[in-house]
């Protein structure tokens, strides 16, 4: 009978729950078996056997494999502690059982070879273990597959143990290999012996177990074993018993005898090497192809393997071929083991393997190429191969380098790496490599001869590895640098090695600064073949300098010309330190640029040049000259495809002849170069130009001659016709056009560098002859451009001769200004037009008025227009607006009288007033331009004017722009406005440098003015009003308004606000004078108003209106009073400026309340239904609307203004802050009564519906209409709030603001709920932040009321107001406790409710402030709590929610009520507690728990209290789990409560520490820790709470289940063997929760199952 309950209790529970479709719950009870199993291995797993074994329970397999997996775990931990012999057999033979028989499923099977495997890693059953694999061994019988797994894993994991019975298995064994028909047999079997040659190596090689064991003990059976493997195995069709096989093999050959290891091994190497081109995967091949090599080299068969070695490497070859693939571990892995084959066949056969390389290297395809250079690789590195292997193999290496294949040069590039490395090469030998790598360090040119093949890797190119080999080599490899100095210079100066110089210079520059050295007797520079001579080599390395775009060439090239200077001539070494190291830091700045100027391009070339000027004065020397400008000509070539460059070392030819005194030379090079020139290039021109300007700075004749000369040779006349014209179009002219457009730029450059002496004389003479002719008989845009450039060149020129006049200027400006008029001209041919007539103007003598008016307007149609259009960035229009505005400046500048001034500022108004922005930009620049500049050059004579006419015209047409939103045009209105009252102040007597204080205001403005902070652009502007205000007369005042109105309605937004903020200026200042027009004006800015979209400055113009309308304000309100609801946007804002004036803001209070206090809030109306509804007036809402904006801007400022519909103006701009507070503190003396009137109006408009706009009744016939349709949108309740939200932001009371915001916003519909919350909220926040007015305010509302909403209104007041303490008026918090025990007895429930929770509320109160009524106020609360009724369908009853408002007050009252006073009610509280926490409602258990708390606290200690502590104690630790959240933080508080009075320091500690009721709690862990100190000090209550707990197994609700098991679970775990408690039950339990229907309550159960190890007789 004992054995019967044994087999049935908890373990075989567990067992039971094994098969769980939840796969949580059987993870859990398989951990849970496993703990157990830890704990009693012995009966866990019996148990488990019986269960698997027992025919009534007989499991599936799956659930066979999960306890199979359980018991090799608990087998692995404790497998040692297992002494039961015969259970240990019994596994055993079960599991043996499962390994032989062949229908087992494999799952089952693995898991039976775990556990099989298990047993046998302890050292204390390993014998029998093996013992009983080996029986089934015996008499010839055949293992089967799993026997073979386990004895191979057996020997992996306990070499120790196995190793002596390797030998009897390996002969067991021996005999059964050629009986195997199974290939799966096969292959465990070839694993199995694999394992055994690696344990038996290892066993070796550590003497374990027997420090006597060696090798020759086991040669037999390993000798047998191999032959029977290669006899019957070996040659077996299936792939997978070969591979197995030959694995085995290449394991076993370090266990043979030398004798039969040379007989056999030869076959084995020769079927491995047949199998190669059979298999996907031929790793395993070659480990035992390299384990068999090694073997027999290391016995000494030389011989033996001698007759493979050529198929082998072949082999191999073929291997070393295959690219590994480093996301495939074995192919990289295979690819050692070949190269390891290599490494020992090279040893050892070095003649087979270097007659192997060189034939692949000589006769073989890319790949084969590709892998003979890889082992070539290997051998040099590993120093296997001897020198003259070496050598050989580097001959071999220069067919390859014509081979064009990115893999092979890339092989190659590796092995000379190698080879530098190694140091095999010479400076002979390895010319040839270095001159390989310069190759293909050039990028893909040499690559593009073919079609790349897909195969190819990806990854770095072939030119940047060769280019990080050239680096690699040059800086590291010591070995390598005699090969590159100073070979690499050869590359240097030829076009073919153009694109490896980045390569190429960089190697130069390190080892021109770090190696080479200078040897006067061994000159470097000596030309072909060797390196180049210091002419050709210092022209290239400037030219390659020139371009900072590329930086590593320009800075390689810089570097290199610094270590060379010694070699380029012994002079340099003094003077170039001295220059480069400043030429280089100026090129690194420039590249570090990103985008440098074109400018900061020039200079450079300008330093460029004059660093060879001085280089070529400091060798001094004609026979170096020539040879420079010789080899300057003879590199031309160099640059066909490079302009840049081209250009440049045509200027460097310009400052060569500039410095050679040779005429012959000169006039040759000037032919040559001109005839060498594309003139079709225009870069080309001008470095021919200047190149020609520049010789002409010393040879100005002989360039003239040439000039004239080069003339006559454009002439297309006099050029030659040739066949080829005759049929195909004649040419002849658009190549004249291209040099007679060089020759004109020549003229310029020649007028701009020849000398001041002989300048004025050569302009005069022949430069504009021939510019003059080329004009007349130009028909070509690109000579037109040339003409241009060169005609502001002579200007330029002529402006050093002020005696000059330059008789042609009238043609050139006609000229010019046709050519500005030519539709589409492009940007910098109009820079180039404006900038010339700049300089055509600058000269002597002054412009007409013709003159200057024709090119003013013809400059400002050709350039405005085009910032319209283009991008506005562009660097050529940028400097077309560059050149006009100095073109302006210089007109003013010669002729500065008003009505030069006139004429440009009429010609810029209507581009001011442009939509684009750009446009706008640029008009008011210029036109601010010109005012500077008239001001600046204003001089005054007898005939000028007296006064300044354009005063009010201009201002007017300006003050848009003050507020224009481009902050550039706001910049330059505001110094404009500057500017014209400086003229007008010069014209009124002022001197020049007056100081005035106004206009100081306007350039302090001038500065600020670019912020984007609408507030201080408006306070800009306003200072800038006044300032023009001041400075108007009365009749410029009408004048200006009259044209200045017209700006509200400017097409930008900021702009109109601008005006308006202008015309408040001028209101506010001078609007008495305006008192005739106030109607009118008024009419016409509220008819504009409503055009008006922008709101600032609808804003503004109301704030201007409210300036003006101060005269006369009765009529204004009046007049507003009559507009419909709700009010406009602009009505809104009159509104609230007119509260900002004191007096204005107490009558308009006046009117509005006495409209509140007379007229009737509400209508009842029937409906078509016979129903009843409220609809509410419209006088109350208009004024309750005007209170509201009226009260609006008097609010306290805080951070949330920006949220509000419409923003309050700056104080600064309305009104003055005595103003302000005058009317807040008026607003603030009233505010209980219209507090009072504006919280019964609330009540009042709860489900109150907006002003309808038709009505009927049933009976009437017509219609009753509202007029105010607009009126039917609003909302009573929330027009209220907004009302009531106005009052409160006057007495800043922020937090009650942000209440009430919050439910402005809120969409939902105000129900009784949302009203009564509403209601709560809104009075405690007036007693926390206006307390000085609750005495009045309760007066105001404590009066007779007929309507029950407003009864409702008044008891939430009253109930909330005690919550806040009245105040801290105790006189008031009487007279309300007793308003409120009256209304207990109100027909409303509502109200009843409402009265007993502002009962409760007295537990906010201080001891000191309690009632002396207290007593009825408990026992009125106690009885509240009796309520029979239950929970009703929809939710909790009216009664119920009373008697939940008592909970609650009981709750939050209790704690702080004296003793005395609680002891009657507690019996009575405490079973009532224990009903409260067993009902559904989540809300009433967490209102029980919260009594429970406040008993705790106030009368935890006694004895009443301390009789039914620990079952609320359980109760209170089971609902932690509770499903609804409040009431689990409410647990956690009455457990805090409950603490102290439990006799437990430890508890009391955890409750405070871990119960923290906004934590997450982990109720496991808490659970678990806590029932250890429960069981040490509340040991006698022990039994109690395992059987009250167990009470809860059957709770409705899982989670309770749940935290009753892992509780009791933990308490049983952690008591004492000796206590007297009945954990039979418990064990029913938890096997009565292990059938539970949801999956967490089973996993609890699972769980606290092995918490009960101890009681062994349940398990």
């Amino acid at each position: 009978m004992q054995s019967k309950e044994r087999e049935r209790g908890l373990v075989w529970g567990l067992l039971e729950c094994a098969g769980d479709n939840n796969e949580g719950v059987r993870q859990t009870v398989a951990g849970s078996l496993i703990t157990l199993g830890h704990k009693h291995p012995v009966l866990v797993l019996s148990a488990i056997h019986k269960f698997i074994s027992s025919p009534q329970t007989a499991p599936k397999v799956q659930v066979q494999s999960i306890l199979y997996n359980t018991a090799e775990n608990i087998i692995r931990e404790c497998g040692e502690k297992v002494s039961d012999k015969e259970l240990i057999d019994t596994w055993t033979d079960g599991a043996i059982k499962l390994l032989t028989l062949p229908s087992v499923a494999p799952d089952l099977q693995e898991a039976a070879v775990g556990l099989v495997v298990a047993l046998g890693s302890t050292q204390t059953h390993c014998n029998t273990v093996m013992e009983s694999l080996i029986s089934q061994m015996q008499g010839g019988t055949l293992p089967t597959q799993s026997v073979a797994e386990s004895l191979g894993a057996l020997a992996a994991g306990n070499v120790k143990g196995t190793v002596p019975y390797l030998k009897a298995v390996l002969g067991l064994t021996v005999h059964c290999i050629p009986s195997v028909k199974q290939d799966n047999l096969k292959c465990a079997l070839a694993t199995m012996f694999s394992k055994f040659a690696e344990s038996i190596l290892e066993a070796v090689d550590n003497k374990e177990p027997d420090p006597d064991i060696s090798i020759e003990s086991y040669m037999p059976e390993c000798a047998l074993v191999f032959e029977s493997l290669v006899n019957y195995w070996l040659k077996n069709s299936n792939p997978n018993v070969k591979n197995d096989t030959i694995v085995a093999l290449g394991h076993l050959s370090h266990l043979l005898p030398k004798e039969k290891l040379e007989e056999l091994a030869g076959l084995v190497v020769t079927t491995i090497l047949s199998l190669y081109r059979k298999t996907s995967s031929p790793y395993n091949l070659t480990f035992s192809l390299a384990m068999i090599s090694d073997a027999m080299l290391k016995k000494n068969l030389t011989e033996s393997i001698k007759f493979h070695v050529d198929h082998l490497l072949s082999a191999l070859f073929n291997q070393v071929c295959i690219v590994p693939n480093y996301s495939e571990p074995f192919t990289v892995k295979n690819h050692y083991e070949v190269l390891r084959c290599y490494e020992l066949m090279g040893k050892y056969y070095p003649e087979n393997v270097m007659s192997h390389l060189l034939q692949r290297l000589e006769n073989a395809s890319h790949m084969q190429r590709v892998g003979a250079l890889v082992v070539t690789k290997h051998l040099i590195n590993s120093k296997t191969l001897s020198t003259e292997n070496v050598a050989s193999l580097t001959n071999a290496l220069v067919p390859l380098l014509s081979d064009p294949n990115s893999k092979v040069v890339k092989s190659v590039t590796q092995v000379i790496v190698a080879l530098c490395h190694n140091n095999h090469l010479t400076c002979q030998t390895g010319a040839p490599f270095i001159t390989y790598l310069v190759n293909h360090s050039a990028g893909g040119s040499v690559l593009l001869s073919r079609r790349p093949s897909l195969a190819e890797p990806e990854g770095e190119s072939v030119s940047e590895v060769c280019r990080r080999v050239l680096h690699l080599l040059s800086t590291t490899v010591e070995a390598a640098q005699p090969l590159l100095w100073p070979h690499l210079l050869s590359f240097v100066c030829f076009s073919e090695h153009e694109a490896s110089l980045p390569a190429t210079l960089s190697c130069l520059a390190h080892l021109a600064n770090n190696y080479a050295s200078y040897d006067e007797a061994s000159p470097l520079l000596v030309g072909p073949p060797g390196p180049p001579t210091a002419p050709v080599l210092l022209s290239r390395l400037l030219v390659l300098s020139c371009t900072p775009k590329e930086g590593a060439v320009g800075a390689a090239a810089l570097t290199l010309l610094q270590g060379l200077a010694p070699h380029i001539h012994p002079k340099l070494a003094e003077s170039w330190p001295q220059h480069l190291p400043q030429l280089i830091t100026t090129f690194q700045d420039l590249t570090s640029k990103a985008e440098a100027e074109p400018s900061a391009h020039q200079m450079w070339h300008d330093s460029l040049r004059d660093f060879l000027a001085a280089t070529i004065t400091a060798i001094g020397t004609e026979e170096f000259t020539v040879n420079l400008g010789t080899a300057q000509m003879d590199q031309l070539h160099l640059y066909d495809k490079q302009p840049m460059k081209l250009c440049f070392i045509m200027s460097l030819v310009g400052v060569t002849l500039k410095h050679t005194a040779n005429k012959t030379f000169v006039a040759t090079t000037l032919d040559n170069l001109f005839n060498a020139t594309s003139h079709k290039s225009s870069l080309e021109r001008e470095s021919l130009a200047l190149c020609v300007g520049l010789a002409a700075a010393t040879h100005t004749d002989i360039v003239l001659t040439h000039i004239e000369m080069w003339l006559k040779n454009a002439d297309p006349a006099k050029k030659p016709l040739s066949f080829f014209n005759l049929i195909k179009q004649d040419t002849r002219t658009e190549e004249s056009s291209w040099v007679r457009a060089s020759i004109v730029l020549c003229l310029g450059q020649i007028a701009t560098l020849a000398p001041p002496n002989v300048t004025g004389s050569k302009v005069d003479g022949p430069i504009m002859l021939h510019l003059l002719n080329i004009i007349n008989s130009n028909k070509s845009d690109m000579v037109n451009e040339a003409v241009i450039q060169t005609i502001s060149h002579i200007a330029r020129a002529l402006t050093h001769l002020p005696d000059f006049k330059l008789r042609q200027r009238p043609l050139l400006i006609t000229h010019l200004v046709n050519t500005s008029k030519f539709e589409g001209i492009p940007h910098q041919v109009l820079a180039s037009v404006l900038q010339t007539l700049r300089d055509l103007a600058a000269l002597e003598p002054e412009l007409n008025v013709e003159e200057r008016t024709i090119i003013l307007q013809a400059a400002l149609t050709a350039t405005l227009p085009h910032f319209g259009k283009a991008d506005s960035n562009d660097h050529q229009l940028l400097r077309c607006f560059a050149q006009l505005g100095v073109l302006l400046r210089t007109i003013i500048q010669k002729d500065t009288n008003p009505a030069t001034l006139d004429d440009v500022t009429t010609l810029l108004q209507s581009w001011t007033l442009s939509p684009d922005e750009m446009i706008r930009i640029k008009s008011v620049d210029l036109l601010h331009t010109a005012l500077r500049t008239y001001f600046d050059h204003l001089t005054f004579s007898v005939e000028a004017p007296s006064n300044f006419n354009q005063t009010c015209q201009l201002l007017a047409f300006i003050t848009p722009r003050l507020t224009d939103p481009s902050s550039q045009v706001r910049i330059k209105a505001v110094g404009s406005v500057y500017m014209v009252l400086r003229i007008a102040g010069r014209y009124n007597g002022q001197a020049h440098d007056y100081m005035d204080e106004d206009l100081e205001i306007l350039k302090a403005a001038e500065q600020e003015i670019h912020t984007d902070n609408p507030q201080e652009i408006a306070s800009l502007i306003e200072n800038v009003g006044k300032v023009m205000s001041n400075k108007l007369s009365f009749m410029q005042l009408r004048s200006y308004l009259s044209c200045v109105v017209v700006g509200l309605q400017d097409q930008f937004a900021e702009s109109s606000e601008g005006v308006a903020l202008v015309m408040k200026t001028f209101f506010t200042l001078r609007g008495h004078q305006l008192h005739q027009h106030i109607k009118e004006l008024l009419d016409s800015i509220y008819s504009r108003l409503e055009k008006v979209t922008h709101k600032p400055t609808r804003k503004m113009c109301v704030v201007a209106l409210t300036k003006l309308s101060s005269h006369n304000l009765s009529l204004v309100i009046d007049t507003i009073l009559t507009y419909p609801v709700p009010y406009e946007r602009g009505i809104c804002e009159t509104w609230r400026n007119i509260g900002h004036d004191p007096e204005l803001c107490a009558s308009a209070l006046d009117l509005l309340t006495q409209v509140l206090e007379r007229t009737q809030l509400f209508a009842e109306q029937p409906t078509t239904t016979d129903a009843t509804v409220k609809i509410a007036t419209i006088p109350p809402l208009a004024a309750i609307c005007g209170l509201c904006e009226l009260m609006h801007d008097l609010k306290v400022p805080s951070e949330e203004d920006h949220e509000e519909g419409w923003e309050k103006v700056e104080d600064d701009l309305e009104s003055t802050q005595q103003e302000w507070q005058a009317a807040q503190n008026m607003v603030c003396g009233k505010f209980p009564e219209l507090a009072a009137l504006l919280l019964i109006s609330y009540g009042s408009y709860v489900e109150v519906v907006a002003p309808l706009h038709q009505s009927a009744s049933a009976s009437a016939k017509s219609f009753n209409f509202v007029p105010n349709r607009g009126a039917t949108t609003l909302v009573p309740t929330k027009i209220v709030l907004q009302c009531l939200k106005s009052l409160v932001d006057v007495l800043g009371c922020k937090s009650l603001s942000t209440v009430l915001m919050t439910k402005i916003r809120d969409e939902n519909e105000e129900t009784l709920e949302i009203f009564l919350h509403s209601i709560s909220e809104i009075t405690a926040m007036i007693v926390h932040e206006a307390p000085q007015h609750i005495e009045k305010l309760v007066s105001s509302l404590d009066m007779r009321h007929a309507y029950d909403m407003q009864r409702v209104t008044v008891a939430a007041v009253f109930a909330q107001l005690i919550a806040e303490k009245c105040g801290g008026n105790y006189e008031l918090l009487e007279n309300i406790t007793d308003g409120l025990l009256t209304r207990l007895n109100d027909r409303s429930v509502i109200v009843r409710r409402l009265a007993v929770r502002g009962l409760a509320n007295f537990a906010h109160l201080h001891t000191d402030q309690v009632s002396e009524k207290l007593t009825e106020i408990i026992s009125a609360l106690v009885g509240a709590t009796d309520q029979r009724d239950g929970v009703s369908t929809e939710g909790i009853s009216s009664e119920t929610q009373v008697a939940l408002e008592a909970l609650r007050g009981l709750a939050a009252l209790l704690p702080r009520l004296p003793k005395e006073r609680v002891l009657q009610h507690t019996p009575t509280l405490l079973i009532r507690i224990r009903l409260f926490t067993e009902k559904s409602s989540g809300e009433v258990r967490e209102a029980g728990l919260g009594v429970l708390r406040g008993l705790a606290a106030s009368v935890g200690n006694t004895e009443e209290f301390q009789e039914q502590i620990h079952l609320h104690l359980l109760a209170s630790l089971i609902h932690l789990e509770d499903p609804h959240p409040p009431t689990v933080v409410m647990c956690k508080s009455a457990l805090q409560a409950l603490g102290p009075h439990l006799g437990s320091e430890e508890m009391y500690s955890m409750f405070k520490t871990q119960l923290v009721p906004s934590g997450v709690l982990t109720y496991h862990q808490f659970i678990t820790d806590l029932t250890k100190h429960m069981v040490n000090d509340l040991k006698d209550h022990l039994a109690f709470f395992i059987q009250a707990g167990s009470s809860y197994f059957k709770s409705s609700e899982p989670s309770l289940r749940r935290a009753a098991a892992l509780l009791i679970g933990n308490l049983v775990y952690h008591c004492e063997s000796g206590q007297d408690i009945n954990v039979s039950s418990v064990s029913h339990g938890l096997t009565y929760l292990l059938r539970d229907p949801y999956s967490s309550v089973r996993t609890a159960a699972a769980i606290a199952i092995p918490l009960l190890f101890r009681h062994e007789d349940l398990l």
